[in-house]
Order: C-alpha cells, then structure tokens, then sequence
C-alpha cells in the first residue's frame, strides 16, 4: 500500500520476497510501477484509494489468496503531515489520518507482520493533545487494540549502503512474541567497528552517465551570487521566528539553496525539484537532475521513470530507498525463517513494549524544548523580506 515508484517493494524483491499486490493512488507513480513490472504481473498493480479499498479486492488481485496468506503488508503512508518541512499538521491534516486506514484494510488482510515507514518527524509529533510524542503513541495504541505489538526504529540509510544521510522512523507491527530484529548497519561515517565508510556522493556520482543540457537546471543570476560566496556542505541561511531561547531565530538554511558536499553522502533527497546544487567540473554549479537523485535513493540505473520533471522529482523524494528496504527486508526474512510456525496466542496485548531509550530521549528532548519555545515559537512573527 502507498507504494509510490517502488522503493519498499524494490527493496523486498531483492531481499527475496514476491509482490502479490501493489497500489497507490498518483497515476504517474502507478504508471513507474506498471513501466517496471513485468508484463504478466502488471495486473496486480492498481491504482486506488485506501479508504476505498478492500480485503476482497486486495486479495482477488493477489491472485485469489485468502485471509492469512500474506505475510507482510508494507507501505508507507504520507508523510507531509509530519515531516518537518512541512507544516506538521499531523492529525489535523486528512492525509495524517491515511495510516488509520492502512491499519484498518492491513489487519482485515490478517498478515504476520505489518511494516510502516515514514519520516523522522512521526517519532515526536504531536497528536490531538498536542504533546510531543503523542501521534506515534496513538498509532501504536490502535494497532495494540487489534492485538499488535509494536518494534519502533529509526534508521538512517546512509548506515545501510546509501549515498544519502537520511533518517526515517520504522515500525514493525508483529504478533507478541513474535518480534523480528531490525537490521545491524553495516557502514558508518567513522568505519567504527569494522563497518564499511559511507559511500560518498562523489563515488555515488561516478556510476551515473553523463549528464546532457537537457537536464541541468541551473540558479537564477541573484542565486547563483549568493551560492557564489558559499562552500560545499553549507548553503544560504534563512532566518527563522525569534524564540524564548534563541532571541535571534532558530535558523536553518533556505530551502533550495544548499550546495553538496561531494565528500560526504547526500543530504535528504527532498519531493521537490528545489535539490541540493553541485559543483560540476564540466557543467558548472547546478542542480542534481532525477537521475543523480535516482541514484542517490540507489534506485538501479534501469528503472524507469514515468511523468514531467516535477512528477519524477517528487516520486524520487518519497521514495524509501531499496538499499535501506532491503536491510529491513532481510532482517525481517531471517527471522520469519528461523521462526516458521508463528505464536497462536496472540489477540490479546495488554501492554505495549517501551520505546527504546534512545527514541524516549528524543521525545524528551522535544518535550523541553516545547516547554522553553512553544509559546514564543507560536506567537513570533515570521521575518520575511518584501519582493519588489
């Protein structure tokens, strides 16, 4: 479900396992799948609505299965409800109430294991209460009432293989004590361990085919002077609303005016086209074009990209990377392997498993800092220059 251009199910083929049925509802994310998909097995490739969807139809497209069957239902249900770039509307926001429906159709399909992927911002959101944390609390509590128990990680992809720094929240939802273990990194920034270095943008790069003058984008005259007097792995700052502790903004850089550091992994791969600049030897400063961003989310060369420009940007960018799905994936298979005949007691749980410390102290973290900016945050005005 929320399948996008393929990236979770790209990542679980590789791992070892069979798509039965894919679905989502952008016509040119349904079109990348079906591009990418072979002939014979386009037709469980749907376009649809979740609140419109049923068991029935899932499972008649799947091939005629039966409640049970399945042993995973992967998606990842929108994030620009949470996500920090946005405006964290969470529940307030219609598409912040998808995952309650993705809930609803994945336990009516009666799986072994649910798996939920989106961004960082999930872990402290806050829900209807408006307390930090709060939204991932009540996800984990609707799923608890459908006899689930939860396995909460966040995982960045550039531990796993992936040019990219990117940090996303995983929940498992698995029956008790039937908890699969999320995957071990296997790369690091300072190779600790014995782990492999993260692999750089600049060797990510490298394996991707010249780039024409149809794909560059280059900045406006008045950008390009800014980015001018800047170095790689900084960009132009914005200043943000005053607050109680930061008198003189909480500032962050603007969006779309960030020049990569080649010698690093990339930042986020965003949804838009306002991506990271480089510093090309041949081409001059410009943007990273969808094939670079492709790559970035380590998408394989071939895979097919259906849509405009903007379109093919945004599926990119909300994308799981199948390098990082993979990871989950075959963690997830070794322990369905080793573990064949799941528990049979398992409607009942009566108490959810804490969060690890690290994602608690996350939480607390956000808490105090509500406690210290909340009010300023929300009473400041935002500091914008006039355009002529």
């Amino acid at each position: 479900m929320f399948s996008g251009a393929g990236g979770l199910d790209l990542g679980f083929e590789q791992a070892g396992w069979s798509r039965r049925f894919a679905s989502d509802l952008d016509s040119d994310a349904v079109a990348t799948l079906r591009a990418n998909t072979k002939a014979q097995e386009r037709s469980s490739v749907g376009q649809a609505d979740i609140r419109d969807l049923t068991a029935a139809e899932v499972l008649a497209r799947a091939g005629g299965m039966s409640n049970g069957d399945l042993d995973a239902i992967v998606g990842g249900p929108p994030c620009q409800s949470w996500s920090s770039a946005g405006h964290q509307k969470g529940l307030a926001d219609e598409r912040g109430q998808l995952f309650r429906h993705f809930i609803k159709l994945a336990n009516s399909l009666d799986p072994r294991f649910i798996i939920m992927e989106n961004v960082r911002g999930l872990l402290t959101a806050r829900g209807l209460d408006g307390e930090p944390g709060s939204a991932l609390a009540l996800l984990r509590e609707d799923l608890r009432k459908e006899g689930w128990q939860t396995a909460v990680s966040l995982l960045n992809a550039a531990d796993y293989g992936v040019a990219q720094r990117r940090v996303r929240l995983f929940v498992i939802a698995h029956r008790t004590g039937d908890c699969p273990s999320f995957p071990n990194p296997t790369h690091s920034k300072d190779r600790v361990g014995g782990l492999k270095s993260w692999v750089s943008l600049k060797r990510c790069l490298s394996n991707v085919r010249d780039i024409s003058e149809e794909e560059i984008i280059r900045p406006t005259p008045k950008l390009a002077a800014e980015l001018a007097e800047i170095s790689p792995g900084s960009g132009v700052k914005s200043r943000g609303k005053p607050e109680a502790t930061r008198p003189g903004g909480h500032w962050g850089y603007k969006q779309g005016a960030f020049i990569a550091d080649p010698s690093l992994p990339a930042r986020t791969v965003t949804a838009s086209t306002a991506q990271d600049w480089v510093i090309d030897p041949v081409h001059g400063l410009r943007r990273l074009c969808p094939r670079e961003c492709s790559a970035i989310q380590s998408f394989p060369s071939f895979w097919k990209w259906v849509g405009k420009r903007a379109s093919v940007y945004r599926q990119i960018g909300n994308a799981v990377p199948p390098k990082l799905a993979k990871a989950v994936a075959l963690s997830l298979l070794e322990h369905k392997v080793q573990t064949q005949t799941p528990p049979s007691d398992w409607r009942s749980v009566e108490k959810l498993t804490p969060l690890d410390e690290r994602l608690m102290a996350a939480i607390a973290y956000t808490k105090r800092d509500e406690a210290r900016n909340g009010e300023s945050r929300r009473s400041a005005p935002v500091l914008r220059k006039r355009r002529a």
